[in-house]
């Protein structure tokens, strides 16, 4: 049995004093060897688990792993002033360094004081050499541009500012649907689809098992994909049972990716650029042809690292991958944060990677961008009081730079929360209380130089913020406690927003789509009151009269219980067709044990929503399988349905 508190005792004190060696077994050269020297680098092919609530389950605790890591190990604060030996930058709470010495000497008192022991790691390795394994679904090659000729209408991903693309698990061009799995991250699918009919024409696979792609993009003829590559370090053999392959390894850390294809042939995509950060892959926006690749990497305390892998690494224009110049790296001034945010910009027209990469110690929470800026958040707490530190970063193609910093008090949401106009950002915060302290609501104003010129008084108490949407000078928000109010906040004096009215409804919006200057639909949740408290029991449909933003009128409603869909914790699950007049979601069913007609009535597919006279009118299209659907998509007339657990796309014709 290991001693573990005597392990971390020891490895404390080693870290704590001046010579810190890794072992000869663990030194850069002798994993590298490791790796060069394995004998296959075989596509493995993960094992699908039928179990909708596992796979649910699993992601919830991941997720919930993520957020108290960051919190613990990024953005702890000392109760005492921080010695800050780097001279200050030009921005007021930055601190730039003059040398690596001095970042590696702050990242290891932060250590020491937090006791934090997870966190990411980088082990410097070859970047990707750009094999794919296809497997075709014709004898012969058929070139097909996307130039050709394609359906009037074709779906986009559902996003928050429209110059600004935001990557997803599934795109189309109107001639081609380009799927990542759900339960195959490690491929990418592509169909052809004509009439409501689909067919597989290849899969891009990488060369090696520790890719998982997480998003992508398309531009033209370019695939971009975005994901995360996993660093092992080898120990003992791995085994395979069929085409799967087990493992025996330890993870050592993460590179963030940006892969660009060449798929002007569907059925041979080619790997023509690659460029890779340290880190975990977190987001990415795309402006024109340049990605933006955020990634939070941070280090495992206990591995013994070199001072040199305490710093953030990325693919230069020479194509070699090196840590990042000191002056790209700064920190928050008073943090004792051990993780930094990573953010990229590749320019996949040109091909070239990106001319100026930025690393930040100590946020990785939401992001919001638009076609000049980009916000970087990160909760932190001083005093027992929650804060929001905010970074603003402009872009500019390939050339990040930082432009301001500052904070407001409580946590955001999702990247909704956020918006700017005029050159202020608005943002929407909860405040979230303990013990007989009520949570409390804000909405600041912040001016280009992001200090605070207007704010809201603590309003919704005990309650929390669920969804947000600016539209011009006017924010609606949803809060939700036991009820769901939207609250309308009137924004035309910034330095004085000023709520004007409120309409409240049983359940809560977690997703706000305005539907014309009148009209705003929600979509949510179904709550119930247990024995326990409220819970969540299917999804929910919300239609709102904004028309008088002194007193919002709730509609109509639709409620869908013993459901789920993917569109209530995410927004680019949400199919919108402007042409057509419907928006689309995916919808999962699952029963009660006391309900003995549950295989009649609940089944999969999706839901499409029309409105009509201020009325919601509801279809449901039911997929003929027991599969739960991730993703609705459309092409002309046809609906497309992508589900997580098989290759299968289902469609129906909208008339």
């Amino acid at each position: 049995m290991i001693d573990m508190k005597n392990d971390f005792d020891f490895i404390k004190e080693k870290f704590d004093s001046d010579n810190i060696t890794a072992p000869e077994s663990l030194s850069e050269n002798a994993v590298m060897e490791k790796l060069n020297n394995a004998e296959e680098k075989p596509v493995i092919k993960v094992k699908s688990n039928n179990n909708r609530s596992f796979i649910k389950g699993f992601v919830a605790c991941a997720a919930c792993f993520a957020v108290v890591a960051v919190s613990l190990s990024a953005v702890h604060f000392s109760k005492q002033p921080k010695v800050i030996s780097p001279s200050p930058a030009s921005n007021e709470g930055i601190v730039a360094y003059a040398s690596y010495d001095e970042l590696i000497e702050t990242v290891k008192k932060a250590e020491k004081e937090n006791k934090t022991y997870y966190g990411g790691f980088l082990s410097k390795s070859k970047a990707a050499d750009g094999e794919v394994a296809m497997e075709s679904a014709a004898d012969s090659a058929n070139t097909v541009g996307a130039t050709e000729s394609a359906p009037e209408s074709f779906a986009s991903t559902n996003k928050q500012v429209e110059a600004v693309d935001e990557a997803d698990i599934v795109k189309t061009d109107g001639k081609y649907i380009y799927y990542v799995n759900d339960s195959e991250r490690n491929r990418i699918l592509i169909y052809s689809a004509k009439d409501g009919k689909t067919e597989l024409v290849s899969k891009i696979v990488p060369d090696d098992y520790e890719t998982y792609f997480s998003e992508i993009f398309i531009s033209g003829d370019k695939l971009i994909a975005v994901g995360t590559r996993t660093v092992y370090e080898k120990e003992g053999k791995s085994k395979r049972e069929g085409d799967v392959i087990y493992y025996d390894g330890v993870e050592r850390g993460a590179y963030a990716f940006v892969y660009t294809y060449d798929i002007s042939n569907r059925e041979k995509p080619e790997l023509v650029d690659t460029y890779e950060q340290s880190g975990s892959y977190s987001s990415s926006r795309m402006i024109d042809s340049c990605v933006y690749l955020i990634s939070n990497y941070g280090r495992w305390y206990y591995y013994g690292l070199k001072n040199s892998e305490f710093i953030p690494c990325a693919t230069g224009e020479d194509g070699k991958t090196d840590k990042l110049p000191i002056e790209d790296i700064c920190g928050i001034d008073g943090t004792q944060a051990t993780s930094y945010s990573v953010i990229g910009a590749v320019d996949t027209k040109s091909g070239k990677a990106a001319k100026k990469t930025k690393a930040l110690l100590g946020v990785n929470n939401q992001i919001y961008c638009n076609e000049k800026n980009l916000y970087l958040t990160g909760t932190y707490y001083k005093n027992d009081t929650e804060y929001t530190r905010i970074v603003k970063y402009s872009v500019n193609g390939t050339n990040i730079e930082l432009k301001a910093t500052g904070k407001a008090k409580g946590s955001v949401n999702d990247q909704f929360s956020m918006d700017e106009k005029d050159g202020n950002l608005r943002i929407a915060l909860t405040d979230y209380r303990w013990g007989d302290e009520k949570d409390r609501n804000y909405l600041y104003v912040l001016n280009k130089n992001l200090e605070i010129i207007g704010q809201t008084e603590g309003f919704a108490r005990n309650e929390h913020i669920e969804a947000v949407r600016f539209i011009g000078d006017t924010a609606y928000v949803i809060t939700f406690e036991r009820t769901d109010p939207l609250f309308i906040i009137d924004l035309k004096n910034p330095k004085e927003p000023k709520i004007t009215g409120e309409v409240k409804i049983d359940g809560f919006s977690s997703q706000l789509l305005p539907v014309d200057e009148n009209t705003m639909l929600g979509i949510g949740f179904c709550t119930s009151e247990e024995e326990f408290g409220i819970v969540r029991d299917g999804v929910k449909l919300a239609l709102f009269d904004i028309s008088d933003k002194n007193e919002p009128k709730v509609l109509d409603e639709y409620e869908l219980r013993n459901s789920d869909s993917e569109a209530q914790y995410n927004h680019k699950a949400i199919t919108i067709n402007p042409d057509s007049g419907y928006w689309a979601i995916p919808i999962e069913s699952y029963y009660s044990y006391e309900d003995e007609d549950y295989a009649d009535e609940y089944e999969n597919g999706a839901l499409e929503i029309r409105i009509k006279d201020g009325k919601l009118e509801v279809k449901n299209h039911k997929i003929d399988a027991d599969e739960y659907a991730t993703r609705c998509t459309y092409i002309g007339s046809y609906l497309y349905v992508l589900t997580g657990e098989s290759k299968n796309v289902y469609s129906f014709e909208i008339q």
